[in-house]
């Protein structure tokens, strides 16, 4: 009979598990000093500056999607198509036509934070006066023009480590540029050139490593590839235009929610919510990479039609982020407050993580920790309709679940606790990723009835053994 370790080993003993894993591995790094960095600046802003902070990155941010088409999802999805099938002249084709749609957007996405950003500070930070910060963040649009075109090649052919290697340098960077700015008492504007000066590396970076790579993927002249090989535009343009409505869904419904609570609220508010997000953050960080790694395995499987090799990488995805998002529930609601808020004292050592004025974050964080836990276990659920074409389905859902919420914001948060917002996000992001799951599964479970390919699943299943 097995030992225990020995059906662990098996278990994890999955080639594509094991990638997807390794690939996810040099994410995590990044993201873990992203998040000690941002705890960081919280001690040195207090709440309210690192609210106007917020407020600040959080308007240029998603002036930037409200015009992206997430060409990396774009990318992932037809360039991959394209890659595996060594169709070189074809993939040349779609990452031409991607930069180029991103380029443009990039630049109307500029051109509006520009126009808008007095009015922005104004609705949102409640002093016109801070538009010149706006506009100086805003650079880092320019910075990334084609940065998820450049992001989405990146995954195509395999590159983790290097995206991994330029966010952890980009942060390593942004973290010496922060410390410099607190020791000379640069304040409020030094942090912020941090943080411009960071975007902008995570934007041009990724674009000369695909300018050195792409030759030897698809060889030298794959930029001479003409458009017109691309004889599914309207499919595609459809996808993309699908994406960017389920970006601005988003924007709305979740990715805005410091600047809902800063023109409601004020930006004190909006501190307490971002320093929850920052604790949020920790619980998804070993996660969140698991969404860009594991969407082209998904997107792999459905074109080679390999449906066990689906099934078998989402219920191990799903078992490993579910222990590690009940576990992160179960500390946080035993031991977050003190830990999180008050000195704690360790073997003569004596730290505390966020100063007692952050104390009401405490109540937001375990609020969210309901709708965003469920979305971090079933954090496949949008990744998986994309890659079986079903993005007008998850902008459908996602749309519906948004006007409900919108409505709730506007009436409740107003007149209501601080913490009502988080209420309402926390339940759409619940309904809205258990009805999408529901319909992925419905899909895979339809595409393996019709097209059962047993030759494929005895070659996969061989090979996985």
């Amino acid at each position: 009979m097995q030992t225990l370790w020995q059906k662990l080993y098996g278990w994890f003993n999955d080639r594509v598990l094991r990638r997807v894993l390794r690939n996810s591995t040099y994410l995590i790094l990044s993201n873990l000093i992203s998040v000690f960095l941002t705890i960081f600046i919280t001690r040195k802003l207090g709440v309210y500056n690192y609210g106007v902070l917020g407020l600040i990155t959080s308007y240029v941010t998603n002036v930037n999607k409200l015009f992206s088409f997430r060409m990396n999802e774009v990318v992932v999805r037809y360039v991959g198509e394209a890659y595996v099938n060594q169709d070189r002249a074809r993939t040349g084709a779609l990452i031409k036509f991607a930069a180029l749609v991103e380029a443009v957007t990039s630049l109307f996405a500029f051109i509006f934070m520009a126009a808008t950003a007095r009015l922005g500070a104004k609705i949102f930070l409640d002093d016109p006066e801070l538009a010149g910060m706006i506009m100086f963040y805003g650079i880092s649009i320019i910075g990334g023009i084609v940065m998820e075109t450049a992001n989405g090649i990146l995954r195509v052919i395999n590159r983790y480590r290097s995206i991994a290697l330029v966010s952890l340098i980009q942060n390593v960077i942004v973290a010496g540029i922060v410390y410099f700015s607190t020791v000379n008492n640069l304040g409020l504007m030094g942090i912020l050139s941090a943080y411009m000066i960071g975007k902008v590396l995570l934007g041009v970076v990724p674009v000369i490593l695909c300018a050195t790579w792409l030759p030897k993927n698809i060889g030298k002249d794959w930029w001479k590839a003409p458009l017109s090989l691309i004889t599914d535009k309207k499919a595609i343009l459809r996808f993309t235009v699908s994406t960017n409505i389920s970006s601005t869904i988003n924007l709305i419904a979740r990715d805005g929610e410091l600047l809902w609570v800063g023109a409601l609220l004020s930006p004190l508010y909006a501190g307490y919510y971002k320093t929850a997000m920052t604790v949020i953050n920790m619980v998804l960080t070993p996660i969140n990479p698991l969404i860009d790694t594991s969407f082209p395995e998904m997107n792999r499987a459905i074109i080679q039609k390999k449906w066990a090799k689906i099934k078998r990488l989402l219920g191990k995805i799903t078992a490993i982020s579910a222990v590690w998002t009940g576990a992160a529930f179960v500390g946080l609601l035993l031991l977050g407050k003190p830990l999180l808020f008050h000195e704690v004292n360790i073997l003569g050592l004596s730290f505390q993580i966020f100063k007692e004025e952050f104390l009401p974050a405490y109540d937001i964080i375990m609020i969210l920790m309901f709708g965003y836990g469920t979305a971090n276990i079933l954090f496949w659920n949008r990744t998986l309709l994309l890659a079986f074409s079903e993005a007008d389905y998850a902008t459908t859902v996602s749309f519906y679940t948004m006007l409900v919420k919108m409505f709730m914001t506007i009436v409740f948060v107003p007149r209501g606790a601080y913490y009502i917002e988080a209420i309402l996000l926390s339940a759409y992001l619940a309904v809205s990723v258990l009805i999408m799951t529901w319909r992925g599964l419905w899909d895979l479970r339809k595409a393996e009835k019709n097209d059962p390919n047993p030759v494929g699943q005895t070659a996969y299943k061989k090979a996985a053994s």
